[in-house]
């Protein structure tokens, strides 16, 4: 059945669809990309791209969106102590498999959309529940946690796309708690 949703034909076609935007992403802008330009790198037609998509941003948010949502499903599976840790990784593990995407998401665009996306899914992460359990911060902090955290591994997640995920996911994690551990002991 063609255009049923989970039909094997459209989940490819999808796919198709989506590789050729991030090809497009490597040499230009999103505003700069048209449906034709996907359309022919995917090899199908116009109607076909138009019968899942309205335009290469709404093509580009699905992405995102994809993305965002899977985050969000290891935030609620995981238990709030195995954040530094098992979240942490799932999460990297996840960019490393969409490094394109990812690199083209939190490298490219120059919005704070992406980071205050991020923003928002720590919130979900019950941060507010750890900071509670701690006499070190108070409700009013807890902004101030979130943006630090948030704004120091992102720019080091930057930092690691750039740089072609030369270290593995584990390697990452592991970079990442040791900085927090090293910048809390000297500097607070």
């Amino acid at each position: 059945m063609v255009g049923v949703k989970g039909n094997r034909r459209t989940l490819y076609t999808k796919s198709v669809i989506k590789e050729s935007l991030l090809e497009l992403l490597q040499a230009k802008e999103i505003h700069e990309i048209t449906v034709t330009e996907i359309c022919k790198k995917a090899d199908i037609n116009r109607g076909t791209f138009y019968s899942h998509y309205n335009d290469a941003f709404e093509l580009l948010q699905s992405m995102e969106d994809e993305l965002f949502d899977k985050v969000l499903e290891y935030i609620n599976e995981t238990p709030i102590e195995n954040y530094k840790d098992q979240l942490l990784l799932k999460v990297l593990e996840l960019i490393y498999v969409n490094k394109d995407l990812c690199k083209v998401l939190f490298c490219k665009q120059k919005d704070s959309r992406i980071i205050n996306r991020i923003i928002y899914l720590a919130r979900k992460a019950d941060i507010e529940y750890v900071v509670h359990q701690s006499n070190e911060f108070n409700d009013a902090h807890i902004d101030y946690l979130i943006s630090h955290t948030v704004g120091g591994t992102f720019s080091i997640i930057q930092t690691w796309l750039e740089s072609d995920l030369t270290e593995s996911p584990k390697e990452l994690m592991e970079i990442v708690n040791n900085i927090t551990m090293f910048t809390h002991k000297y500097f607070y």
